[in-house]
């Protein structure tokens, strides 16, 4: 199963849940979004997500309630950015926007939007949003999400989010070779050159220009 899909299943099972105990026809219901099929349901079994019992009654493993937490927590703080930052007021959009995001955010991210928004503890359609760390340390700053490439660490991973040389040929340069956003990089070294790895490729870059590539870190 792809990590997509385990997470659209395990906030399924975890927002019905919520309402009380979850039964094997609830999972395939009419009327659901995202109905599971018998195959997920067998591989979020293999994959130790969830135990059925003799009933058809489905819990969580500790495992699977981890991952529920955080998918329903992601696509609430999601609902409430679009809602109370973007203003977007159409219930069908902020449902559709909140699904499409929820699966791209990180912990850092998630935790950076719950921070800008103060902890909220509800959706806009007033439903609980799990607490996060960023909650229990009440954190009130946001540490920025976007760097240059020259400030990670030797380790240090994000994709490209933009490239600020206003050089175009430079620009050409580096987007031929595969460096442009979107592309995902990891800095080999710094010392004595910046050295970075990407795709199966690796560069050593002049600082100057590792200075102009802004990537949203990892």
């Amino acid at each position: 199963m792809n990590r997509e899909d385990r997470e659209e299943a395990m906030e399924l099972i975890g927002t019905l849940g919520e309402k009380g105990e979850v039964f094997l026809k609830d999972l395939q219901a009419r009327g659901l979004n995202h109905p599971l099929t018998q195959e997920q349901i067998s591989l979020l079994q293999e994959e130790k997500m969830i135990v059925i019992d003799p009933r058809g009654k489905v819990q969580a493993t500790e495992k699977g309630k981890s991952l529920s937490e955080e998918i329903i927590r992601r696509h609430r703080l999601a609902e409430r950015l679009i809602s109370d930052v973007l203003i977007l007021r159409e219930k069908n959009k902020i449902e559709e926007s909140a699904c499409d995001l929820e699966h791209v955010m990180s912990p850092q991210l998630t935790d950076s939007i719950c921070t800008l928004l103060g902890h909220p503890t509800s959706c806009p359609h007033g439903k609980r949003i799990p607490r996060g760390t960023c909650c229990s340390e009440k954190r009130t700053q946001i540490e920025s999400l976007i760097r240059s490439l020259d400030k990670l660490d030797p380790g240090g991973q994000g994709v490209i989010a933009y490239i600020s040389t206003r050089d175009h040929q430079l620009l050409d340069q580096l987007t031929s070779m595969g460096l442009f956003p979107g592309t995902r990089v990891k800095v080999h070294q710094k010392q004595p050159a910046l050295v970075i790895l990407f795709e199966e490729t690796t560069l050593a870059l002049d600082k100057e220009i590792a200075r102009e590539i802004h990537v949203w870190r990892k």
